[in-house]
């Protein structure tokens, strides 16, 4: 799975939510009327029939921020450019269309640039996500919902930058390393043990299989040009040490929890890949991806326990969402998955943790502050896989 994009933006000072500079006497600015001209305008600028990014992305960003400025989950079905037509230039008019892979790209960039900024002047909402008057990322997550319920390609944009962000392609490399060396085996299936991955087909290792076990990737033209200059070009360099990756983690913690239920599924396999890539190997062994390891999991176990349905059934009432993404997460399935999995996850945290001896080697110790923030995310994850069971029997 990839995306495409262009060089990301540079870092604007902080924004909130509807707060954009509005001139008196001027009630209509931010009318639909006025917005979907400017959206159908940046398609016209693209390059090969609105495949391929335009010349410059000025006006685009300049779009992109003035709407973020003025957003609220009032206004947000006004501002949005909900209807495909907006993103496309198809005119088919369906609507399963979705942006082109660089118009999601830039979208996510100039997001996740926001919200990392949020956090970083915010220690307390980087600490716990929910919702309280000292923290308006959600406020901001609730107002650009409805694009990420219409554009499954924005959502894939988002988790690619966070696994840059993250350096989750370093972490899952020996998984992919050895999908990619059993779909080049060339001894005889039927010589091989049963367990074997070599007995699979090449194209069903790498076609299929590999890329549910791996994160979004970027294309190879953008990461070269990205080589040197940290995990997102343009912003200040602090977001590539390891107090940045911890602001990336608490936004994507945030996502976790507040995204529209049309999402779940794509950001419910994402945060399994993080969790599972983070605690897995030896890379489970350091201290930064314990702490990873176990702010995903604390958002996965809070967001099953409390999904947002009512935000479910007014995204179902929408004509945009494609049918088969309407509440799929809801199902009893998805449901019975998602507990079995958090009750797995929360194993392999608590044997990462078991495995810091206090006082028996250096790089054995773990940080008191990182050591609670895991026994937190277990105890959640269990109590969640408790509460939730007990209603999975009623209903068999």
């Amino acid at each position: 799975m990839s995306v495409v994009a262009a060089p990301v933006p540079a870092p604007v000072g902080t924004w909130r939510v509807g707060s954009g500079r509005r001139r008196r006497g001027s009630s209509g600015s931010d009318d639909g009327p006025h917005w979907a001209p400017k959206w159908r305008r940046l398609m016209t600028l693209a390059s090969a029939g609105g495949s391929g990014p335009p010349r410059s992305y000025d006006e685009f960003d300049h779009t992109v921020r003035g709407m973020l400025n003025r957003i609220s989950a009032e206004n947000a079905c006004r501002l949005l450019p909900l209807d495909p037509s907006l993103r496309t230039l198809s005119e088919s008019g369906d609507p399963r269309e979705d942006s082109p892979p660089w118009w999601a790209a830039r979208f996510a960039a100039l997001m996740l640039v926001s919200y990392l900024q949020v956090i970083h002047t915010n220690r307390c909402a980087r600490g716990l996500a929910m919702r309280s008057a000292d923290n308006v990322l959600p406020a901001y997550l609730d107002a650009v919902a409805p694009l990420l319920a219409r554009s499954p390609r924005l959502v894939d944009a988002l988790t690619a930058w966070f696994a840059r962000l993250l350096k989750l392609q370093d972490l899952s490399w020996p998984t992919a390393r050895l999908v990619l060396l059993a779909s080049h085996e060339q001894r005889e299936r039927a010589s091989l043990p049963a367990s074997s991955l070599g007995r699979l087909p090449a194209e069903l290792l790498k076609g299929r299989i590999l890329r549910f076990l791996t994160p979004p990737v970027l294309p190879h033209s953008l990461a070269r040009n990205f080589a040197g200059a940290g995990p997102l070009a343009g912003l200040c360099d602090c977001w590539d040490t390891e107090e940045g990756r911890r602001d990336a983690a608490a936004v994507l913690a945030h996502l976790l929890l507040f995204a529209p239920p049309a999402s779940w599924p794509q950001l419910s396999a994402f945060a399994v890949c993080v969790i599972e890539s983070a605690l897995a190997g030896h890379h489970g062994h350091q201290e930064s991806s314990v702490y990873l390891g176990a702010s995903v999991l604390v958002a996965v176990a809070q967001r099953l326990e409390s999904p947002p349905v009512e935000q479910a059934q007014s995204s179902e009432q929408s004509p945009f969402v494609p049918p088969s993404r309407r509440r799929t997460q809801q199902s009893d399935v998805h449901r019975r998955s998602d507990l079995s999995i958090l009750n797995r996850m929360a194993d392999l945290l608590e044997e990462r943790v078991s495995e810091f001896v206090p006082a028996s080697s250096p790089e054995l110790e773990l940080n008191g502050f990182v050591r609670t923030r895991a026994q937190a995310a277990i105890e959640r994850a269990r109590r969640a896989c408790g509460k939730l069971r007990p209603v999975e029997s009623a209903k068999q």
